[in-house]
């Protein structure tokens, strides 16, 4: 009777193992299984000085290292903050920051020869030219208060500033010598060449609405194309050769755009098919590629970052996705090798293609991406000695000679550097 009861205790406990292990299975597993639906932004500690994965895709590619790859660590360069060991040249770990400007800028590029950066500074209304010393010299006595779109000609010290009010004027910083141009005319940007200048005519009345280009002081105009109500789908972008002079978009589908590449004579060159919405391009040095970003359901509708063939009978051809969410005006092509140097969110929310102003604090890490191979890596974490809270990174460029990598922050609008070489 005894070992009856014993075997029954055994079997009733054996009974709620099982049930409870069939709840476990079928209900419960699910909820507690981590998923793989991350951020593809998001930096893994374990791979902060190694190569990132391949994201070329297409077969039969040679793959081959990422240019400068060099040496992980130097240890005679770090400072140690807090605890955390920073280097001053940017080698795939926690990287020095410094301070270039204390105000809020805009417009910031390298100067015409020479390694400076010339800048407007929005809270005095003046431009300045800063020397690899950190000196700023002021480039005009003149102050133009509220200055809301800058162009910058490529070959010389002149600039075309557009205002609040419409108002738009070409200023020559060496002569001191300004020329106004009409109000109607938006998007201006100057030529490779600087010969000439292109822009958008928003007349009032929509069948006037034009593409035109002509000399910088506004005369000899000449009509390119109707742009009617498609003003906002018409992006001024001169190619390096100056044979196009801007790019339009055009819905394809719900998922997907084509852009057109406009040419100054009518040219009849090919498109680009995009798989998602929000095109925005920006071409390389020579005018080969181009890379753009775009977004769609499958991405969240965050922006993903594109390269693809721009020039002559290749236009459309190998399109490759990098793999990165981004903005290309957070890219910088390198004039001396296939590098692009990109600041990449490290986590993006839904959206944030649809609205960019969303990521106005999320932190960037800085990575390098090899435009031949498909390989990405990052080069540095940005660690700033002055300022402890979230940072956002507006838009980065090189330095003439490559050495510094130079980015706008969101928040305070200055202009910080970081040490490549």
């Amino acid at each position: 009777m005894q070992g009856k009861k014993i075997l029954i205790i055994i079997a009733f406990i054996v009974v709620i193992i099982g049930f409870g292990a069939l709840i476990y299975f079928v209900f419960i597993r699910d909820l507690v299984t981590p998923t793989n639906d991350t951020n593809v932004n998001e930096v893994s500690n374990e791979n902060v000085n190694g190569t990132l994965p391949v994201i070329n895709t297409v077969t039969n590619t040679d793959v081959t290292p990422p240019v400068n790859e060099g040496p992980i660590i130097n240890t005679t360069t770090f400072r140690n903050v807090n605890g955390v060991n920073v280097d001053t040249v940017a080698r795939g770990g926690p990287t020095e920051v410094s301070s270039v400007t204390t105000t809020r800028v805009q417009a910031a590029e390298p100067v015409v020869s020479g390694d400076g950066v010339r800048y407007y500074d929005k809270n005095i209304g003046k431009f300045f030219e800063l020397s690899p010393g950190g000196d700023a010299q002021e480039m005009s006595e003149e102050v133009f208060p509220e200055v809301e779109d800058i162009s910058w000609s490529p070959v010389d010290n002149q600039a075309i500033l557009s205002f609040p009010d419409n108002s738009n004027i070409l200023f020559n910083f060496d002569t001191q010598e300004q020329v106004t141009l009409p109000k109607e005319w938006d998007d201006i940007d100057f030529s490779p060449t600087g010969s000439k200048i292109g822009f958008k005519n928003l007349s009032s009345e929509e069948r006037a609405r034009w593409l035109a280009i002509s000399n910088p002081d506004g005369s000899e105009v000449q009509l390119i194309e109707p742009i009617g109500d498609k003003t906002n789908d018409v992006a001024v972008e001169w190619s390096p050769n100056g044979q196009v002079v801007a790019l339009y978009r055009e819905n394809v589908s719900g998922t997907s755009q084509e852009a057109y590449f406009v040419g100054i004579h009518g040219e009849n060159f090919k498109s680009v098919v995009t798989q998602g919405r929000g095109f925005e391009g920006k071409w390389s040095p020579s005018g080969e590629q181009m890379i753009y970003t775009v977004y769609s359901a499958d991405t969240r509708y965050n922006p993903v970052l594109h390269i693809v063939d721009a020039a002559g009978d290749q236009i459309g051809s190998n399109n490759l996705n990098l793999g990165v969410q981004t903005w290309v005006a957070r890219c910088a092509f390198s004039n001396s090798s296939p590098n692009l140097y990109c600041a990449v969110p490290d986590y993006l929310p839904t959206g944030s293609g649809l609205y960019p102003e969303s990521i106005d604090n999320t932190n960037d890490s800085i990575y390098l991406l090899d435009t031949n191979s498909g390989q990405k890596r990052i080069i540095a974490l940005p660690t700033f000695f002055d300022r402890s809270q979230d940072y956002s990174i507006a838009s980065v460029f090189l330095s003439n000679d490559e050495n510094e990598l130079y980015f706008i922050e969101n928040n305070s609008g200055r202009i910080y550097s970081i040490q490549l070489k």
